[in-house]
């Protein structure tokens, strides 16, 4: 039961991963892009309203489901890894 469990959840964050790599590439690129024109502090403000609202219709348009199922997926992943750490830690 464990390890099927534990597979479902492997195989759901690679493939939330996987749906959110291209929007890191392209934050990345655009990022350093307009760092060198705007300032640091604009280009974290813009670029990531800009890519928000990109991955919104991408996830509207392409996959037909919300991202914030993905970013929920990734976040229960790495709570459930640092309080298995924190379990390890205390015996």
């Amino acid at each position: 039961m464990l390890c099927t469990t534990y597979y479902s959840m492997n195989h759901k964050v690679v493939s939330a991963i996987k749906r959110q790599i291209p929007f890191l590439i392209g934050g990345t690129i655009t990022g350093i892009i307009m760092n060198h024109f705007l300032g640091f502090a604009v280009t974290i403000i813009v670029n990531s309203i800009m890519w928000y609202l990109i991955s919104l219709v991408v996830y509207k348009l392409v996959w037909k489901k919300n991202g914030f199922t993905d970013q929920m997926v990734l976040l229960k992943y790495v709570l459930t890894k640092t309080k298995r750490q924190e379990i390890m830690q205390r015996t």
